[in-house]
């Protein structure tokens, strides 16, 4: 730990890297924290962490945190827990750079500022503006430190001349970081296995030390098996956590909620052909998009060069290792998506922005060797390519938050007009489809007359024709591409969890009006069938509340 606190001072004792690193901090976040919007989850929060549907559905960190140290986690707290987060962000990131540079030195050693760029475009990666609008979002900011600490842990059972328990003590370290890690959030599994790749196998062959007597061992089967036994333990620990868990807290009871786990493959080998549609998906997601979505743009980019080096250094060095872990890192998050059985989401995407800054590394690290023209344009390149980074993240913030302000206008006006024409002390059935407004989620469409979706045509036509139609607005206003930003939380909230408006009506509780929700199930399909038979209008025409004998009926259907 002395070694690991005196690291982390030479980045903080480091004027340029604090200083420049807290105003990319500022730039990318600045907007999020100073402008709160309460969206997706915000609502569930007692449900998580006092029901505990959080480690129910297998995330049990917060929930253990919450009840240990009395947190008030589920208390409601914008502004405070969105600086909290960034700041545990800056210090993850931070530590990714400690990993790396110890990795690098003393063969290639690289200014401290210097890893300036690759934090920031750790830091600024578009793609965190996915999860960061659901709250307790620092649970991924503290996941990414946590992995750090981990493989960090696993680095020190490699060094030369450790005695076998001391080997065993810093393999535990890591297996108790890493289960902490995914007990945030499961998809820090592969951001350890592919930083561990990254790190093991790319940097320190090519760039790290050559002495067996000193340093990190060379043996490629020790890295493999302290690494697996990493896993392993960290996989057996959170299955015995979650099994007390359940024991303690009596969460089998929220068998009633709609959150339980996705079964293993999913539908992948029992529905013909799903395997094969999921692998298109991903294509689509994480390759086609990089012709409109910014930060796919740039997880492409990135993917194609580590890929390119290491098979330049494979030649180079006649070692076949380097160019097959570059493939591993590109093939993992695709077998990842077919043991979930489905196309992992991008706010469960967490490696992609440490792709991003691993690529940068490499960049650096070959920047280092050249003069210093060519630094200084490439130093420009990037500076330029954070910029663009923060401008995004703050573009979709932005959506995010008139997002939250029409769904906050929408459902103040709808709590009126009940409370206007209606007896308002009737339980109330919310139903129908709201839909983002275009104008408000238009930076998430495509065109179908624009020649980005001219080259998405052209890249998935050969493979399937009618793939890209799975990404058609319902409006017909063109192709989404994005996911977060054209979900609307009153789209959510309407079955969210049980079936009932329950979440839109703690969404009003948050903001002044209390109404009681219908949870019946017969007199929700009944509501829905006199919707469907009787045409009822959507929100804001008239007619769209109707009252009946117990209960109302809202109809927010909107396009």
């Amino acid at each position: 730990m002395g070694k690991l606190r005196m690291e982390l001072s030479d980045f903080l004792k480091c004027r340029v890297y604090s200083v420049m690193f807290g105003l990319m901090a500022a730039c990318g976040y600045g907007f999020a924290v100073t402008h709160y919007s309460i969206g997706m989850d915000d609502t569930a929060i007692p449900l998580y962490f006092e029901e505990g549907v959080a480690p129910y559905v297998g995330r049990w960190s917060m929930f253990v945190i919450n009840r240990i140290f009395h947190m008030h986690i589920s208390d409601f707290a914008p502004w405070m827990v969105e600086l909290l987060s960034v700041l545990i962000l800056t210090v993850s990131v931070t530590l990714w750079c400690v990993l790396w540079k110890r990795i690098c030195e003393p063969k290639v050693t690289l200014p401290t500022w210097c890893y300036l760029f690759v934090a920031g475009i750790f830091l600024t990666c578009p793609l965190i503006s996915e999860v960061f609008i659901f709250y307790l979002h620092n649970g991924v900011c503290t996941g990414y430190g946590l992995t750090a600490l981990a493989l960090l842990c696993l680095l020190e059972s490699l060094s030369a001349g450790k005695g076998k328990r001391r080997q065993a003590w810093d393999i535990l370290l890591s297996a108790i970081f890493l289960t902490i890690a995914v007990g945030f959030y499961e998809s820090f599994m592969i951001v350890y296995v592919i930083g561990g790749i990254m790190a093991f196998f790319l940097i320190r062959r090519i760039h790290g030390r050559e002495s067996k007597e000193e340093g990190y061992s060379p043996r490629v089967l020790l890295w493999i098996r302290n690494g697996f036994l990493s896993c392993a333990g960290s996989l057996l620990a959170r299955t015995i956590i979650l099994a007390l868990l359940g024991r303690i807290y009596h969460l089998e009871t929220l068998e009633k909620y709609d959150v339980l786990y996705r079964s293993l493959f999913g539908d992948n080998f029992r529905v013909e052909g799903e395997l094969i549609m999921n692998l298109k998906r991903f294509w689509m997601m994480y390759y086609v998009h990089g012709v409109v979505y910014f930060p796919i743009t740039v997880l492409v980019i990135a993917l194609a060069g580590i890929v390119i080096y290491s098979l330049y250094y494979c030649i180079r060095k006649k070692d076949i290792m380097l160019f097959l872990c570059s493939l591993i890192i590109v093939i993992l998050p695709v077998l990842m998506s077919v043991i979930e059985g489905i196309p992992t989401h991008y706010r469960s995407s967490q490696y992609v922005p440490l792709v991003g800054a691993f690529a940068v590394l490499l960049i650096m690290l070959e920047l280092e060797r050249r003069g210093r023209w060519l630094k200084g344009i490439g130093y420009t390149a990037l500076a330029i390519l954070i910029f663009n980074q923060c401008a995004d993240m703050n573009k979709w913030f932005y959506v995010d938050y008139l997002k939250y302000q029409d769904a906050a206008g929408v459902m103040k006006q709808v709590a009126q007009d009940i409370q206007a024409g209606f007896d308002s002390r009737k339980p109330v059935a919310i139903k129908g489809a709201y839909r983002v407004p275009y104008e408000i989620a238009k930076d998430a469409y495509c065109s179908f007359s624009s020649p980005e979706y001219r080259l998405i045509c052209l890249l998935t036509d050969p493979i399937d024709p009618h793939l890209k139609e799975k990404y058609y607005a319902e409006n017909g206003q063109g192709y989404i591409f994005a996911e977060a930003p054209i979900v609307s939380t009153l789209q959510w909230g309407i079955t969210a969890f049980d079936g009932t408006c329950g979440q839109l009506i703690e969404f009003w509780k948050m903001h002044g009006y209390s109404f009681r929700c219908v949870t019946d199930p017969e007199t929700i399909a009944e509501a829905e069938r006199i919707m469907r038979d009787e045409n009822m209008p959507g929100y804001p025409q008239k007619g769209y509340i109707r009252e009946e004998d117990d209960y109302i009926i809202v109809n927010l259907e909107h396009r």
